[in-house]
């Protein structure tokens, strides 16, 4: 089964997102900054209403850092926003703080979560101690099930629209708020605003 560019760059976009909430390191952020973001907004945009809006806010608040050949103050605001803000994390990269209730990690959702990628053969790419809930692990999750759905197996297809749609949509819309009140750089907002574009969007294939 041969898959639709617009579905590449659905999976390319769950890459990026990976890729920023994972917390890249300066050399991370000045890759994507210079080669893979210039890449993706050239061929999103022959797809209207794929995130070109987000992706293009993204490349704007990339600028000025990447201007400076500094991207060290995002490495400090991914600190603030998500690990260990004053007084608290503003936003919180796990489902499980977002919906089960009281706000902590290895909910219900983390252990859902971890249900799911030992099904799918799947190991945690993220420090051992991480919570299976992580932002970044459920995008990989889905990007495992729509690159294979979509090329392979139907059902799986299917899968991943449901757990866009069942699954991440609510808490990512939640912690997208959580973010927004926390005075972030827009580099932050712009990439959840990516992703539940694309969510959106996998909900709907």
């Amino acid at each position: 089964m041969s898959i639709s560019q617009s579905k590449i760059v659905l999976l390319n976009l769950m890459e990026l997102c990976a890729a920023i909430f994972r917390g890249p390191d300066e050399q991370g952020w000045r890759e994507l900054a210079t080669h893979g973001l210039p890449e993706l907004l050239g061929r999103v945009q022959d797809f209207p209403g794929l995130a070109a809006e987000p992706l293009e806010r993204l490349r704007r608040a990339l600028a000025p850092h990447a201007d400076a050949g500094d991207f060290s103050p995002l490495e400090t605001e991914y600190v603030r926003l998500f690990i260990a803000g004053p007084g608290g994390v503003p936003a919180p990269l796990y489902e499980s703080c977002h919906r089960d209730g009281a706000p902590r990690t290895m909910g219900r959702s983390a252990l859902a979560m971890g249900d799911r990628l030992a099904e799918a053969g799947l190991e945690i790419s993220l420090p051992s101690n991480e919570p299976p809930d992580h932002l970044a692990l459920e995008l990989e999750y889905l990007f495992h099930l729509c690159a294979e759905g979509w090329t392979n197996d139907p059902a799986l297809a299917d899968k991943a629209a449901r757990f866009a749609d069942e699954v991440m949509l609510p808490w990512v819309g939640c912690f997208r708020d959580r973010l927004a009140g926390a005075d972030p750089d827009p580099v932050f907002p712009a990439a959840a605003d990516i992703a539940l574009a694309l969510l959106g969007a996998v909900a709907q294939a």
